[in-house]
């Protein structure tokens, strides 16, 4: 009969203590800011990205031209934010929290057509 070696135990002082963080922005006044008024989301087979930009004021004589053909006008983007799929349940839910918190204190978000 096969005598049972017992295996090592690893005793728990040895493992690190699981600690949440709960994360919370502190912008300092140099933390870039960006003024945005256009936002374009796609996604890869590994993340989701979203461009944000600010769209001209003016149209170059180029860009004038495309919209006047109903051609696509390229912009820049400012930045572009890539996100891994598992936040973006959480960013949702986080832009419909705070969104329904701004209707409530400051009216009905119109939309400009």
């Amino acid at each position: 009969m096969a005598k049972k070696i017992p295996g090592k135990k690893v005793k728990s002082e040895h493992l690190p203590e699981r600690v949440e963080v709960k994360i919370t922005p502190d912008p300092k006044p140099d933390t870039p800011a960006y003024y945005i008024n256009y936002a374009a989301v796609t996604h890869s087979e590994f993340d989701f990205l979203i461009y944000v930009l600010r769209t001209p004021s003016h149209l170059t004589p180029e860009q004038t031209e495309l919209a006047s053909k109903g051609k696509n006008v390229p912009v820049e983007p400012l930045l572009q934010l890539i996100i891994p799929p598992r936040l973006v349940d959480g960013l949702i839910t986080a832009l419909t929290v705070q969104k329904e918190s701004y209707e409530q204190e400051h009216g009905p978000i119109r939309h400009e057509k």
